[in-house]
């Protein structure tokens, strides 16, 4: 089992990407707030200097037990499966994507996924993308 307190950074992150996004009607038909928004154009590093090619809409949710990423993908998705009409509306102004993120000083990470889980992101058709960044220390 991972040393939890040496991982750096773990989140689903639900995101909107596209053009001209219209960030308060995405916010309403979600009834989710981002935590974070982004205008094409936006300087999201200055060094080196990389800048944003899309609006985005990012809400996120920290994940504490990486272990546990089922779990909280299906409380997530119970959440959604309510709003699939809305999300149905929110395709038709972006691209829609869930993410989960983890970072970590390990060489391996794991995540367990049921397949009703799997099924309901099926049923609400939500693409699922995981993003590792691993230093590659190995716990033995």
């Amino acid at each position: 089992m991972a040393d939890l307190g040496r991982i750096g950074e773990a989140r689903f992150a639900l995101l909107v990407a596209g053009e001209q996004l219209p960030m308060e009607e995405i916010t309403d038909l979600l009834g989710l707030t981002p935590n974070h928004t982004v205008r094409k154009g936006d300087l999201l590093n200055k060094l080196p200097e990389v800048i944003a090619q899309t609006d985005e809409w990012i809400y996120t949710v920290p994940l504490v037990d990486p272990i546990g990423v089922d779990s909280v993908l299906t409380d997530i998705l119970e959440g959604l499966s309510r709003r699939v009409p809305q999300l149905n509306r929110v395709k038709e102004l972006g691209s829609l994507t869930l993410r989960i993120h983890l970072q970590s000083d390990f060489a391996q990470m794991v995540y367990r996924l049921t397949p009703e889980t799997m099924g309901r992101l099926v049923e609400i058709g939500l693409p699922l993308e995981v993003s590792s960044l691993s230093w590659g220390e190995v716990d033995m």
